[in-house]
C-alpha cells in the first residue's frame, strides 16, 4: 500500500511538473507580445497603420521596412529580440 501510494504521488508530481513546463513557452510568448505592444503599438498605428489585423510577420516587415520612422523603444525592443539590425 506504500507503495503504490509514493507511485500515484510520483504520477501526480510528473503530472504537474509537465503542464508547468508546457505553461511556461505560452507565458512567455505572452509577455514578450506585451512588451512589444508597449514599445511598439504607437509605430503601429502611426507607421504601419495599414497592416493592422493581418498578422504578426506582415507588422514585422513593415517595422524592418520603417526603421528610420520607428520610434527609440520600438527600435531598442526589436533589436533586443534580434528582428531589427
Amino acid at each position: 500500500m506504500v507503495q503504490s501510494r509514493a507511485k500515484f504521488l510520483t504520477v501526480i508530481a510528473l503530472s504537474i511538473s509537465t503542464l508547468l513546463i508546457a505553461s511556461a513557452p505560452s507565458q512567455a510568448q505572452d509577455d514578450m507580445r506585451a512588451r512589444g505592444d508597449r514599445a511598439c503599438g504607437h509605430d503601429a498605428k502611426r507607421v504601419c497603420k495599414k497592416f493592422n489585423g493581418q498578422g504578426d510577420m506582415a507588422m514585422l516587415s513593415c517595422f524592418q521596412a520603417n526603421k528610420v520612422r520607428l520610434s527609440r523603444s520600438c527600435r531598442t525592443f526589436l533589436t533586443g529580440i534580434g528582428q531589427l539590425q
